[in-house]
């Protein structure tokens, strides 16, 4: 009975892996002043008077070997072939000394001894947890190194055991990787030829300007990560080597760019599976992350900037589409989108919102009408064909753990997971809004959704143009060469959760869904939002079990909750203003349980005191603070928006001394348009003193509403708290 309560059995401790090697440089002690210093005394002459890109990717990768192999040799590194419970060769042989002695005697006093030797297994191991979190904590960049050990830590929930293919299981490493390198190969060769393509604009771009300092904001913008792409390069190297890196590359982006060529060095990627949801054993569950050379990511950075910039600047972009642009995101798509239903709503409508999911959109790309619609874009040489050269010849290995796949030829689809991939997706579906003329689409990447809504006698009509829309949404996926996964397409109705249609898409009737899972937003037809709520309570709780767990310091902890719990509990805060006050209190329940781990309950704190002590705001302060300062990129045009919001302006009151930028309030008759972000914001707004609302800068106004959120008589006068209430932190919750 003794031995089976003990954490892990003594009577097998090999828990072996697969054995195996790597080859790797260690970053752990590098001098890199030393390293700009011989990159410095490098022989660059050839570099600079060649105009031969292969030479110029030659010599680069040549000087820049040749320094790290001075400073960071490589050394192969063997692979641990032990899971997380292994147990010391020393320790292991004593347990199998008491085992067998226990087995011979049967004396009991020997199991006592099995434990002991077993808690100081676990004592070296919480010693040396404490050790790695103590330096990860001490580094310069503690906040990488501390969610890196975390992932660490949970690793064993991420790994792929085995997979089912066939109806057979599969668990060999080379298998399963060969296994996800078939899939993510398995689509079929471009075929298709474009027809002509009107164009859009009569303005152009036929190149990309690199200077020194674009190239040192988007080394800048790197994670300092010693992870090696395919041609052994970390990003650590770039942004440790010295102002003399990026002189280098400019030399070599402005090359590349003029030829109209993509070094094709740069054209072999890493596959990593990531898991989406379902079954971990089945291949379709997953979808591939590139893993592309870092000195691309910096390439693409510049491009995609620019390029991005262009077709803002010259309206080529539908406002519909939400994803991967400056001042867009997943935040604005749901902004307009429910601003849309409640609009509706309030008008006594019907809405119908229907739901379409694309079956491996990026991979399904074709390059050919991807091509064509860059060039009606504007898009000329030599930058056109360096976009051709860099989606031409590509070469994928899948990876899954240390193994590689054998390399497969890639001739279709835009790259996931690097910097320009998306913004070309985003080219190639923009034309898909011009489907719909009573519906209203709203686009983030490849997940659309269309909105239709009517007053209860204009039902049938409203049908059938949905049907009209439907078959010119098919038509285009066919001449784009996409297709949809009808099974997790589907349709809802807010205002009327009896209604039942009839909807079809290339024969197949769409699903009527009872709640949906739209952009990391749960929600159902009343619009409560209680399956985010609960979504979010029991993730965070997990997330808050796993850090006090494996983490000891208190630092430590506050650190991995504000990076990896907080930001789900604040994920679409203007949602949030408006759930009921139940879900408020279970969200900041959320909080009160961190605490009360973090500092333990014998310290006898009250949980606002608690949050003074480890330096936390209240959740529902935090919302407040979040959701002003939203409002105020709203109504300042600092966020991107379908339908711009008006901005406050002078209100005739009899106030005087609090009237200038004052929002008009809406007078609502529904109540899930009163509860709306737009309306219970507009009269906090109100009450902010004339000198904030006045702010000029967006740094300003955060500075300035900081500051007032320290006042608690302020605070009390933004949220109708009353001042003799001993509960404030509660009652604040419910109002904001």
């Amino acid at each position: 009975m003794v031995l089976c309560s003990l954490p892990f059995s003594p009577l097998n401790t090999g828990n072996k892996q697969d054995s195996g090697s790597t080859i790797c440089r260690s970053y752990k002690y590098t001098d890199w002043g030393l390293v700009q210093e011989l990159i410095r005394l490098c022989q660059w002459d050839d570099y600079f008077t060649t105009d031969s890109l292969e030479a110029l990717v030659t010599l680069f990768y040549r000087n820049v070997t040749l320094c790290l192999d001075t400073v960071a040799p490589k050394k192969i590194v063997k692979l641990s072939r032990h899971r997380t419970e292994y147990i010391p060769r020393a320790h292991r042989n004593k347990l199998r000394k008491l085992k067998k002695q226990y087995y011979s005697t049967k004396d009991i006093s020997l199991l006592l001894s099995i434990h002991e030797s077993l808690e100081s297994i676990k004592r070296l191991r919480s010693q040396k947890d404490l050790d790695e979190e103590l330096t990860a904590l001490e580094s310069t960049s503690k906040v990488y190194n501390l969610t890196a050990l975390l992932k660490k830590r949970m690793q064993s929930a991420r790994e792929i055991p085995y997979l089912l293919h066939d109806k057979v299981i599969y668990n060999e490493p080379a298998t399963i990787c060969e296994l996800f390198s078939d899939w993510f190969a398995n689509f079929s060769l471009e075929t298709h030829m474009p027809g002509e393509t009107a164009p859009l604009t009569i303005s152009s771009l036929e190149s990309i300007v690199f200077t020194n300092q674009l190239i040192v904001q988007a080394i800048k913008s790197l994670k300092p990560s010693t992870s090696t792409g395919p041609d052994g390069l970390a990003s650590i190297i770039f942004k440790n080597s010295g102002c003399d890196i990026p002189l280098l590359l400019l030399k070599f982006f402005s090359i590349s760019m003029d030829t109209g060529t993509y070094p094709s060095e740069w054209k072999t990627s890493f596959i990593i599976p990531h898991y989406k949801s379902g079954d971990r054993a089945n291949v379709r569950n997953y979808r591939p992350i590139n893993i592309t050379p870092v000195i691309s990511r910096i390439m693409e950075k510049v491009v995609k900037d620019q390029l991005s910039d262009y077709l803002i600047r010259e309206d080529l972009v539908t406002r519909s589409q939400h994803g991967f642009l400056k001042n867009r995101s997943c935040v604005t798509c749901h902004f307009d989108f429910f601003n849309c239903i409640t609009s509706s709503r309030e008008a006594r409508k019907l809405v119908v919102v229907l739901y379409f999911d694309i079956s491996r959109a990026f991979d399904m790309v074709s390059h050919s009408i991807l091509f064509e619609k860059l060039y009606s874009c504007g898009i000329r040489n030599p930058l056109l064909n360096w976009l051709k050269s860099f989606l031409s010849n590509r070469v994928q290995i899948t990876k899954v753990g240390s193994v590689l796949s054998h390399p497969r030829q890639i001739s279709s689809g835009v790259v996931q997971g690097s910097v320009l991939g998306p913004l070309l997706f985003t080219v190639y579906i923009n034309s898909i809004c011009k489907c719909f003329t009573s519906g209203k689409p709203f686009l983030y990447a490849d997940d659309l959704k269309v909105v239709y809504s009517c007053y209860t006698h204009e039902l049938s009509d409203m049908v059938t143009k949905i049907h009209l829309e439907l078959s010119s949404l098919a038509t285009w996926c066919a001449e784009s060469c996409l297709n949809f996964n009808i099974d997790k397409c589907g349709w809802i109705c807010i205002g009327n959760s009896k209604l039942d249609l009839t909807l079809e898409i290339n024969g197949r009737k769409l699903a009527k869904l009872n709640s949906v899972v739209d952009l990391g937003i749960r929600y159902s037809s009343n619009l409560t939002f209680a399956e985010q709520t609960d979504y979010a309570r029991r993730k965070t709780r997990r997330l808050i079990g796993c850090i006090t767990r494996n983490f000891f310091c208190c630092e430590t902890r506050v650190l991995l909750y504000k990076v990896c719990v907080r930001p789900i509990l604040e994920y679409c805060p203007f949602i949030l203003s408006g759930l009921r006050q139940n879900d408020k209190l279970k969200l900041e329940g959320v909080q009160r349980q961190f605490t009360s781990r973090t500092l333990g309950l014998e310290s006898g704190l009250e949980y606002h005191e608690r949050c003074e002590r480890l330096r936390l705001e209240p959740l529902w302060k935090r919302r407040l603070k979040l959701n002003l300062i939203f409002y105020y990129k709203l109504t300042n045009l600092l966020l991107h928006s379908s339908e711009p919001i008006t901005k406050p302006t002078a209100v005739i009151s009899y106030n005087l001394r609090n009237h200038h930028n004052l929002a008009a309030i809406e007078h609502c008759q529904t109540y899930v348009r009163y509860n709306f972000f737009l309306n219970k914001f507009s009269v906090i707004w109100n009450r902010l003193p004339a000198n904030v609302r006045d702010a000029n800068t967006l740094p300003v106004f955060i500075s300035s509403v900081t500051r007032l959120l320290k006042d608690d008589n302020a605070l009390l006068r933004l949220t109708l708290t009353p001042s003799f209430s001993p509960y404030i932190d509660i009652l604040s919750s419910l109002n904001v």
